[in-house]
């Protein structure tokens, strides 16, 4: 989402919620919601918002509350369609782990943890007891643990520097 519609949506919540920035500097509001729905689609936050303020709420929303909303409206994979997009990621891992990482809707990212994943298992026989046993695994486990995922701290949406400065605070 840009800051030109991020001004959008607050020009929305402005008009629910007239309180909404009230004592608070209206750009830093604006500047606050882009950064964190800086890699969103500006409709997935429009609906979102636009479902926050069709409920019965006093008050306007947080980031956190519109990015529940959004969450909820993600529709869960069966284990064979997270199987099926880790298929298609392997055909080309080998040279191209990082891109093909990226590519992986949120659930099944979460799942494989990284690029060197991908790498690994784009390097084994498919007939191959890593291979099966990683498959095994994942038919076992992708639906049960599925939930878990959204209650994950959102993690793509952080950018490499907030990263290494959340990895740094506690030493």
């Amino acid at each position: 989402m840009k800051l030109n519609e991020t001004g959008r949506i607050m020009t929305m919540l402005k008009a629910a919620y007239p309180d909404f920035d009230k004592g608070v500097d209206a750009e830093d509001i604006a500047a606050l919601w882009a950064w964190r729905f800086k890699d969103v689609d500006f409709k997935a936050v429009f609906d979102a918002v636009g479902a926050y303020i069709d409920g019965d709420h006093a008050f306007a929303p947080t980031v956190g509350q519109i990015k529940a909303i959004m969450n909820d409206k993600v529709p869960k994979l069966s284990a064979a369609e997270g199987w099926a997009e880790i298929t298609r990621a392997l055909k080309d891992s080998l040279s191209n782990a990082k891109a093909e990482f990226e590519k992986l809707s949120p659930p099944v990212r979460a799942y494989v943890e990284g690029p060197e994943t991908l790498r690994m298992l784009a390097g084994c026989d498919v007939a191959g007891r890593a291979y099966q046993d990683y498959q095994t695994r994942f038919f076992r486990t992708f639906s049960q643990v599925q939930g878990r995922f959204s209650e994950r701290p959102d993690y793509a949406a952080l950018n490499a520097a907030d990263r290494l400065s959340i990895g740094s605070e506690g030493q």
